[in-house]
This record gives C-alpha cells, structure tokens and sequence, in this order.
C-alpha cells in the first residue's frame, strides 16, 4: 500500500519507468522518457507526493490497456472500447493530469490513440456513453497539440442537432440498449455527453450545443434528482425500489458520474453565463449531502444511504473528492467541513493503491450498488483517481 512501499520509492527519489508503457498504447513512436519526480514528504497530500503517487497509477493504467483478463473481473462489451465509456473516462483523467502537471508523454499518448481512431466519437450517434470521448479530443486541442481534429466530432453533435431525440425518459426494466437511450435517461450520462456540448460551444462559439445540452439536462434532472435527498437516482426503475437496510437506492458511482459531470461543464461554462447560477445550485446541495454521507474511513457507501457495514468504493470516491476539491479550489465551497471531506477522501484513495500502481476497490461495471473487492479495478476508477489529483495538485502548491 502506499503508506509504506509507495511512500518509502518517494522518499528515495525514485523514479517511474514511462519507457516500454507509452509504446503499448501508441501506434507510433512517441517520446518515452521517464517523467521527473520530485522528492516528496511524508504527508499524502504534500505535491510530490500526489504527483508520484498518481503517476504510478497512471502507468500502471497504460502498461495495463490490453491484458484485461489478467485484472479486471467482470469485462463489458465496452470495456475494450477505444472509444468508448470505460477507456475514455481514463483518458479524459489522463489528459487532465497530463495537462496539469505538464506531462506531454501523455498527451502523446493519448493523441497516439485519438490518430488511430480518426478523433472520432463512439458509433452511435444519440448515446451520451459515446460522446464522452470528444471532452478529451477538446481538451487535446485546448493543449494545443498539432494533429487534434474536432471536425468529427462536430459533425456528430451537429447530426443530433438536425434530428432532435424527443422520446420519453422513463427507463424499461429490461436489459440492453433501451428506447430512452437517446436522451440522457440515465444519471451515467449527465457524465459523459453534457460537457461535450459545453466544450463545443465555447470552441466553436455557438451556443446552440450549449442550449441543447441545458434544456436536456434540465429533463434529466427534473426526472431523477430527489429533492429530499439531495441526491440522483440512477434512472427511473430504481424510484421505488430499496436496499438492504431499507434504504432508498442511491448509487455511489451514479452520482458521481453526475457530480462530476457537473464539475466538467462549471470548468468550460463562461463565469457570466446566467445559466450558471443552476449548475452551482445543484453541486452545492449535492456537496453537502456528500459530506453528510461520508464514512469515517474517509469512504462513501456503494449504497449512499445503507446503515450496515459496507466495503469502500473508490470510483465514486474518487468523483466525490475530484467534485469537492475542486469547489474548494474554486472558492464555490468554503468551510472546514468541505476541507475535511476532500482531505479525508484522498487519504483514503491514496490507501486503495497497490505497490504497483493499481487502483482497488473499484465497484465493477452496472447500474446500482454491488459488492467489490481490494483486488477489483477498472479504468474509469483510474480516471476518476486522476481527475481528484489534479484537484489535490491545484490545492498543495
């Protein structure tokens, strides 16, 4: 754990191997000298010591893309995609990081992969889980790298646009694909399309991307926000139903997608937009039912509102302290108990990474609070971890 191995390679000044992980990601040759790293102190959000640590996790992420059987249980049908949820939730933390810590390895990397891919989003066209991928072409760009190409993915916004989805929301209870797909029925999808549109308004200076993702957000959430709660129900099939303890079921990770997607578009949206005024109303009620929620190991609960034992999750940890860190640095949030809360749940990231840089802890693909394990892990885990230390970067230094 990195309390004692990790910890122990920093104060020795060690540094991470890049070389040989770049080149099992890129099609092409990229740049694979090691990052520097400097030497670090003994507190866990001390900046050296947040870079070393995330940098392990990083690499070991990107030495990690294909041999999937050998550390992830349960394997989706879009866990392989490149260009599809499960990766691109890496890459956008990646990219995040990399930008942040000025890591053009990185960048390369994942610009390696966007070439191959065309910079195109995910191949349907209407699912929110296959726009997630154009937040990190748009950030790719932003950085300024040479062969970044957003036309596809404009074209495919446009697309949606000229043939606007007006289907219902409530969602079958059935497996698979469901009719309201199209729209964001789903509290996963208020992670992976909005901020899209957000992005390609700003980049292209329209605001009918911005109008569009609002209007649907605002359907969204009118849908599966609980006013009592503070809290999303993941999608309409779960209004009634219940957990363990009795408790109404409210999924970590569901509201994480949610509370970071609300971060994601609060970065991009002008400071004067008078629309903004309902995105910081929602973060600031979710952020202080989420410090209400918090277990004493720094933790939040698969099931937010279970009163029994449970084990830690960490991707949801990880959006929640990606979330609170940033309001903090923002000046949105401001008090002891948001420090606390941030503090504490990188703490607790901190301890749920391996010698090597594997994250654990990660609740396995689904849609509602499951068991998970120290050995379970996943690449959106990842991502969120890295999102939280650009955070936990912003604040130290």
């Amino acid at each position: 754990m990195f309390d004692r191995t990790i910890r122990s390679r920093i104060l020795a000044g060690a540094a991470l191997p890049l070389a040989a992980i770049l080149a099992a990601c890129a099609p092409t040759a990229v740049d694979q000298s090691p990052a520097p790293i400097a030497a670090a102190s003994k507190s866990d959000s001390d900046p050296a010591a947040v870079r070393y640590v995330a940098n392990s996790v990083a690499n070991w992420q990107l030495a990690n893309m294909t041999n999937l059987e050998e550390w992830i249980a349960y394997i989706s049908g879009e866990t392989a995609n490149p260009r599809g949820w499960v990766k691109g939730t890496f890459f956008l933390g990646l990219a995040d990081y990399g930008v942040k810590t000025d890591q053009p390895d990185y960048l390369k990397a994942l610009e390696a992969i966007a070439v191959r891919e065309g910079w195109r989003m995910g191949d349907r066209p209407f699912h929110a889980d296959d726009h997630l991928v154009g937040q990190v072409y748009f950030m790719l760009d932003r950085a300024g790298i040479a062969s970044a190409d957003i036309a596809p993915t404009r074209a495919g916004l446009d697309y949606i646009l000229a043939d606007r989805p007006t289907n219902q929301m409530m969602h079958p209870d059935k497996p698979g694909d469901t009719p309201c797909s199209k729209r964001w029925c789903w509290s996963d999808a208020l992670f992976m399309a909005p901020a899209t549109w957000w992005d390609a308004a700003e980049t292209f200076d329209n605001d009918a991307y911005a109008q569009f993702a609002h209007e649907e957000f605002i359907v969204a959430t009118d849908l599966l926000f609980d006013q009592d709660e503070s809290l999303y129900y993941r999608d309409s099939r779960f209004f009634d139903r219940r957990g363990d303890d009795g408790e109404k079921l409210f999924w970590s990770r569901g509201n994480g997608w949610v509370y970071g997607g609300l971060v994601n578009i609060l970065r991009v949206m002008d400071e004067g937009d008078p629309r903004r005024a309902y995105y910081v109303d929602l973060f600031v009620k979710m952020s202080d039912r989420l410090v209400e929620l918090q277990t004493d190991e720094g933790m939040w609960r698969a099931s937010l509102l279970a009163t029994s034992e449970t084990p830690p999750e960490t991707s949801g940890t990880g959006f929640f302290t990606y979330g609170l860190t940033w309001g903090l640095n923002e000046g949105i949030l401001r008090g002891t108990q948001y420090e606390k809360a941030s503090a504490e749940g990188w703490s607790a990231l901190v301890r749920n990474v391996d010698d090597n840089g594997k994250l654990g802890y990660v609740q396995q693909v689904g849609d509602r609070p499951k068991g998970v394990s120290p050995d379970h892990s996943q690449f959106y885990g990842t991502g969120a971890f890295l999102l939280a230390a650009g955070q936990m970067l912003r604040r130290a230094e």
